[in-house]
């Protein structure tokens, strides 16, 4: 099976497992916790400033609700923070900010900086541009993310206290959470497969029972997502929204045609290494990322 198969592959199984236990949860008619008054571990994940923002809440264990903001404000993709997702989730929960045990974002910033500042040192002068634009972002905003994110939690809430603790998890661990958690398996192998987080860019790990164990992974540059984000690109679509047009195009095309064959090798010889272990070494010189 090719990588990029492998890839949808994994995503659409992923994709699967979540409907299908939001579908199960949604007939369980959640509103039979009476969650103030149950001594219970609240949690409230968020996920911002980066593309498909969405909150969730999770209740001693369990996924009570989920919603990407862009369902509110109309903005396919929206990266800002997901006030209005935030509120419709505690709604569905029958909770306040102030009920909330402790609040997660998806990510850790300072090592996502560090390998912005690293990458752009590395390929100067090259990326002035990108490095100009992205740069007031994170000093106003994203390096300075508990401040922010409290600060939007007080918009929601003006009585809202800065009590709760403010986590931040790897994005790998967050991607291997939200498929292993809602499984219904006890244990299982977990593979992550994107296109960069704060440094992997795929993982493996192991799930047993509540933990998780992350076990190996691949470094940025070297990225199957990155690479198939970058044959988006070059096809005329957008990064970070069209490559499940990609996707979407894939089962119309010939894998035995000698056109494909041949553009196969092409990519082998000229754009990346496969190795026996499965992981990748692509010809940085040919991409601009």
């Amino acid at each position: 099976m090719s990588l990029f198969r492998l890839y949808c592959v994994v995503e659409m199984v992923t994709y699967l497992r979540v409907c299908s236990h939001f579908d199960a949860l949604s007939k369980q008619k959640m509103n039979y916790f009476h969650l103030q008054k149950r001594n219970l571990n609240k949690l409230l994940g968020i996920s911002a400033y980066f593309h498909d923002s969405a909150a969730s809440i999770v209740v001693d264990g369990k996924i009570i609700a989920a919603a990407q903001e862009e369902r509110f404000n109309r903005d396919k993709n929206s990266a800002v923070f997901p006030s209005q997702a935030i509120r419709y989730c505690l709604k569905e929960a029958g909770i306040t900010l102030h009920d909330v045990d402790d609040i997660v974002f998806f990510e850790k910033p300072f090592l996502k900086f560090e390998r912005l500042l690293e990458t752009y040192y590395n390929n100067a002068p090259k990326g002035l541009l990108s490095f100009l634009k992205a740069m007031p972002q994170w000093t106003q905003k994203k390096l300075a993310l508990r401040r922010e994110v409290r600060r939007e939690l007080r918009k929601i809430d003006s009585s809202y206290k800065d009590q709760k603790k403010l986590l931040f998890a790897s994005h790998h661990l967050s991607h291997a959470a939200s498929a292993f958690y809602p499984s219904p398996f006890n244990d299982a192998s977990i593979l992550v497969v994107d296109a960069v987080g704060e440094w992997a860019t795929a993982t493996i790990g192991k799930g047993e029972g509540t933990k998780i164990e992350l076990l190996r992974e691949m470094r940025f540059p070297d990225s199957v997502g990155l690479l198939y984000s970058a044959f988006t690109y070059f096809l005329g679509f957008k990064v970070n929204s069209g490559e499940y047009k990609l996707m979407g195009l894939s089962p119309y095309g010939d894998g035995k045609s000698n056109e494909t064959k041949r553009f196969i090798e092409l990519i082998r010889k000229e754009l990346v290494e496969i190795h026996e272990d499965g992981s990748i070494q692509m010809n940085r010189p040919l991409f601009h990322f």
